[in-house]
């Protein structure tokens, strides 16, 4: 197997992507810069696991350190299913009349 270029990435921050010229792409849920979630995808057949890491962090690289002019201000943050679901559940449970009554805790001394 020929040496990777590892610098060799294309960006696309408004669907928080990174895509490396040999296949590989990883994706981000939230900030470039702290993201909530990545989606790493199509690793090089042959890759060691430390290999894989490396080709993961410049790929995080890439997409931190891309221009403030190629979309960043613009990135919406998008919301898995998996997450609007379980804040739909959370709503729901929230809102429910026969949720039962918790005992309130107090750091404050009883008054006697």
């Amino acid at each position: 197997m020929e040496p990777i270029d590892y610098e060799a990435w294309e960006v696309d921050l408004p669907s928080g992507r990174a895509r490396h010229a040999s296949g590989f792409t990883v994706t981000v849920e939230g900030d470039v810069r702290d993201p909530s979630a990545v989606a790493p995808a199509d690793y090089p057949a042959g890759l060691s696991y430390a290999e894989q890491a490396r080709l993961l962090r410049y790929g995080m690289e890439a997409l931190a350190s891309a221009p403030e002019g190629q979309g960043r201000s613009q990135r919406v943050p998008q919301q898995t299913s998996r997450a609007r679901q379980a804040e739909e559940k959370a709503r729901l449970f929230a809102e429910r009349k026969d949720r039962p009554e918790r005992p309130k805790l107090s750091l404050k001394k009883p008054r006697s």
